[in-house]
């Protein structure tokens, strides 16, 4: 098929009609959680049916080879190992498997920024509380035009005592996309730091190859930009550092000759893919319908024709809200934007804010609060319309008088 254009609102309205979507309101925050395509739906659906109707038979012979598929699907995906890749609840599951394993040297540093989601800035205060290291946080250009200054900032506070390096390739509360190869490259010429990056809003919205970023550990959620169940995300592990990870939950997978982790454990992976992943029993059909969320985008187009559209949005946001009074804090550098931009909107109270535009107006977005400022975080998918950013314009309008 012709790939179709990012303004071809007839093509992109009529696929609209396959998305799970509220049709009384307007979702402004795929950005938090997706809604889901009706493909996904029907399939993840289909699975919990299987597995309600013969519980045993879906556990021991069904499960192993559709997590063998989602795994391919998504390593192919994101050009890695599937040998490295752990399919997992969602990138706070991740962060938590690197900071309850690692063991780092004391008086050691983690260096970050000051656009990192709470979640895992917790995750690292609870690492550094109980052990003998510190917390450092840079503060972000996260204006420039330039993504050296921001390959620069992280690079140049690096110091003898940086053990890790951790970053967000897309900024939950702005919208920004780190140039995470770049930054990755500048932290291995000057140190030894684990680079570990959150990679939430990545896929689905950032063409991803994980072998070309080279990170230690890249963490993520198939929940958003992918359009994939709540409950799938992964972790990607380089392959030299994949001893330095322990299983968050002891059970079956824990036991098993360690010289062989590589081997095919019979159950949907290697034998440290199933001590990483297997919790007990638990529903995984969410992580084995992300297969089918990657040919639902395919039906699209692909990632270059939903980029296209997301961008087209993210535009025609900048200049409706613009209009109502907004500043728009994304660079105008197309590096720097995917389908998340955010906009200044000082306020006392961010979630009263949020609540209001459902309330009166029947529209979910919210207001970000950071240490850099509140923003108006706008998620444009490739179901969101025109009409939907100029229902959200008129509400920011009312709301200031």
């Amino acid at each position: 098929m012709s790939q179709p254009a990012g303004n071809d609102d007839h093509f992109w309205t009529e696929r609209r009609r396959e998305m799970v979507l509220d049709p009384n309101s307007v979702n402004l925050n795929g950005g938090t959680l997706s809604p889901v395509p009706k493909p996904v739906f029907d399939a993840v659906t289909d699975l919990r049916r299987r597995q309600a109707a013969a519980p045993s038979d879906f556990c021991w012979r069904q499960t192993p080879p559709l997590i063998n598929r989602a795994r391919t699907s998504l390593a192919n995906y994101l050009h890695c190992r599937e040998a490295d890749l752990l399919l997992l609840p969602n990138v706070t599951f991740a962060i938590n498997i690197i900071t309850r394993s690692l063991k780092l040297p004391a008086g050691s540093e983690i260096l970050t920024s000051d656009h990192e989601y709470g979640a895992m800035l917790f995750c690292w205060q609870r690492f550094a509380r109980e052990h003998d290291v510190t917390i450092r946080q840079i503060t972000l250009p996260h204006r420039t035009e330039d993504p050296g200054e921001i390959v620069d900032a992280i690079a140049n506070a690096i110091s003898l005592k940086t053990s890790v390096v951790f970053f967000s390739h897309c900024t939950t509360s702005t919208g920004l996309i780190l140039p995470a190869r770049e930054i990755t490259q500048a932290v291995r010429a000057r140190s030894d730091a684990l680079v570990i990056i959150d990679g939430a809003h990545a896929p689905g919205m950032v063409p991803l190859n994980l072998d070309e970023i080279d990170a230690d550990f890249y963490g993520a959620n198939c929940h958003k930009w992918l359009m994939a169940p709540a409950g799938s995300g992964f972790l990607h592990v380089a392959a030299q550092r994949r001893t330095l990870l322990e299983s968050l939950i002891t059970s079956w997978g824990w036991e098993y000759d360690r010289t062989k982790y590589e081997d095919d454990s019979t159950w949907g992976g290697n034998f440290w893919q199933r001590d990483l992943e297997f919790q007990g029993t638990l529903d995984r059909c969410p992580q084995m319908a992300i297969a089918d969320a990657l040919e639902f985008r395919e039906s699209l187009g692909g990632d270059r024709a939903i980029a296209e559209r997301c961008r087209y949005l993210t535009n025609y946001a900048r200049e409706k809200l613009g209009a109502v009074g907004l500043t728009c804090i994304a660079p105008k550098n197309p590096a720097f934007t995917g389908s998340l931009i955010s906009f200044e909107f000082p306020c006392n109270n961010p979630i009263e804010i949020r609540d209001r535009f459902w309330n009166e107006f029947h529209i979910e977005c919210p207001v970000t609060d950071t240490s850099v400022g509140r923003f108006l975080r706008v998620s444009c998918a490739w179901f969101n319309s025109p009409g939907d950013l100029d229902r959200l314009a008129a509400a920011v309008a009312q709301m200031k008088r």
